[in-house]
C-alpha cells in the first residue's frame, strides 16, 4: 500500500513566527539592559542636583551618629589583644599635646573602642539614656591613674563644666584686622590675581558686607586656619573660591576701589571699605554667610581645632551638611575621628541623610524598576522554554531507545 509523505507546508510558518518572536524578546532584552543603567545614573544626578537628602539633627539620630564615629575611633586601634593600653595611649597623646576636645572624644568612645569585658563596669552603671558627662565619669575608673590624673588637671569635666549652647568665643575685629585688610587691599589692587579669600573673609570680619553673626564669625576663623593646612582639600578650596568670588567679584571691587581713591590710597580703609561694600552680590554674600554659619556650629560642637580638622574631609561645600551633623552628633568624639581617621569619606558615612522623593526622581526609579524586572522576567521565560525543551527532547530519547528495528525479519 502507497503512502503519501506528509505535507509540509506548515512548518516554515512556524519557523517564522518562532524567529521573530527571538528577535523581539532580544530587541527588548537589550533595550532595557541599556535603560536599566541609564535611569540608575539619571536617579542619582537627580539626587544630586537637587540636594535630595536632608540631614537634620534629631535626639535619636544624634545617639546613631556617635555610636558610629565611635566604632570609627575603634578602628584605630589594629592590635586587639591590648586595646585597653592602646587606648588609653591615644587619649595621653592628646593630653601632651592639650588637645581637649579630642581628649574628651577618645575618652567618650570607650564603649566603641574597648572589649565588652572592658567595659562590663560601664554597662552596669550607666543607662541606655546615659549624658556624655556621666560616660565620661564611668570611662574614668578605666584611665591608668597617671594619665587619669592628667585627663582631671588638663580637660574639665563635663559633670562640673556643663557646655554651653553659645556661639564658640572669637576675638572682635581690631587694629590688626583693619591693617591685614589695608594689605590685602593693596595687594588686590595691584595685582587682581592674588587670592582673594582671607581679603573678603576679613571684610566681613569687619562688618563690610553687613552684619555677620558670631557663629558665622568663628567660621571664617575656622576656615582661615583650615585654608593653611597641608591636607586642605582642593575641592573645598575651589567650591569656596568660586563662592568667595561670587559674593566679592575682585575686578569690580579693584575698579571701585581705583575710581574712587583719586590720588590716595586705595588700599586705605576709608577707601577699599565703601568699595567692599559697593562691590558686594548680595544672594552670594547670603550663601556665603550660610556657609560659615555651618562651619561655626561645626566649631561650637566639636572646639575650634575639630572643626578645622573636620574640614579637611570635605571634598566640596556639598560635605558640610553631613560634617554638621556628624560634629552636632558626635560632639567631641568628632573632633577625635577628624584628626586621626584617613580622608577616605568613612567619617562622612557616619551621617546618613532622609531622601525627599521628587516627580523625577520617582519616575527615574519607575523606568528602573520597570527595566529590571522585564530582563527578570525575560531571563525566566528563556529558562523555562530551555528546560522544558531539554525535557521533551530527553522523553522524546528514552522512548525511541525502546523501538525494535523489525525490517531485518521480512
Amino acid at each position: 500500500m502507497r503512502h503519501d509523505l506528509p505535507s509540509h507546508a506548515w512548518r516554515p510558518q512556524r519557523a517564522l513566527r518562532r524567529r521573530s518572536h527571538g528577535v523581539l524578546s532580544a530587541f527588548v532584552f537589550n533595550l532595557c539592559l541599556l535603560l536599566a543603567p541609564l535611569a540608575g545614573a539619571g536617579a542619582y544626578l537627580i539626587i544630586q542636583r537637587d540636594n535630595l537628602y536632608a540631614y537634620e539633627l534629631s535626639p535619636a539620630g544624634a545617639k546613631v551618629v556617635a555610636a558610629r564615629v565611635e566604632r570609627l575611633n575603634g578602628q584605630l586601634i589594629q592590635l586587639d589583644y591590648d586595646r585597653e593600653r592602646l587606648w588609653d595611649d591615644l587619649v595621653a597623646m592628646e593630653l601632651m599635646g592639650e588637645d581637649a576636645a579630642a581628649a574628651r572624644g577618645f575618652l567618650l568612645s570607650a564603649r566603641g573602642m574597648l572589649p565588652a569585658r572592658s567595659t562590663a563596669s560601664m554597662a552596669r552603671v550607666l543607662s541606655p539614656d546615659a549624658s556624655d558627662a556621666e560616660i565620661e565619669m564611668a570611662a574614668l575608673q578605666l584611665l591608668t591613674p597617671g594619665t587619669r590624673a592628667r585627663y582631671e588637671q588638663i580637660v574639665p569635666l563635663l559633670s562640673k563644666n556643663p557646655p554651653s549652647m553659645a556661639a564658640a568665643a572669637t576675638p572682635a575685629p581690631g587694629e590688626g584686622d583693619r591693617e591685614n585688610f589695608e594689605l590685602m587691599a593693596r595687594a588686590l589692587a595691584a595685582e587682581p590675581e592674588t587670592d582673594s579669600m582671607q581679603f573678603v573673609l576679613t571684610g566681613m570680619r569687619l562688618g563690610l558686607a553687613g552684619e555677620l553673626g558670631p557663629r558665622a564669625a568663628a567660621g571664617a576663623a575656622v576656615l582661615i586656619d583650615a585654608a593653611r593646612r597641608d591636607d586642605y582639600p582642593l575641592g573645598l578650596q575651589a567650591d569656596v573660591a568660586m563662592l568667595l568670588t561670587q559674593a566679592l567679584p575682585v575686578d569690580a571691587f579693584r575698579s571701585t576701589a581705583l575710581a574712587s581713591a583719586a590720588g590716595r590710597d586705595p588700599g586705605a580703609v576709608a577707601t577699599a571699605g565703601p568699595a567692599f561694600t559697593a562691590s558686594v552680590d548680595a544672594s552670594a554674600m547670603a550663601r556665603a554667610k550660610d556657609m560659615l554659619a555651618r562651619i561655626g556650629a561645626m566649631a561650637e560642637a566639636a572646639s575650634h581645632d575639630g572643626a578645622v580638622a573636620l574640614l579637611t574631609h570635605a571634598s566640596g561645600l556639598r560635605d558640610l551638611q553631613r560634617l554638621q551633623l556628624v560634629a552636632q552628633g558626635a560632639g567631641d568624639r568628632a573632633a577625635a575621628a577628624a584628626k586621626r581617621l584617613q580622608r577616605d569619606g568613612s567619617l562622612l558615612a557616619a551621617a546618613r541623610g532622609e531622601l525627599t522623593v521628587t516627580r523625577d526622581l520617582m519616575a527615574a526609579i519607575a523606568i528602573a524598576a520597570l527595566a529590571l524586572l522585564v530582563l527578570v522576567a525575560i531571563v525566566a521565560a528563556k529558562t523555562f522554554r530551555a528546560g522544558r525543551k531539554l525535557l521533551t527532547r530527553s522523553r522524546d530519547d528514552d522512548y525511541a531507545a525502546d523501538l525494535v528495528e523489525l525490517g531485518g525479519n521480512y
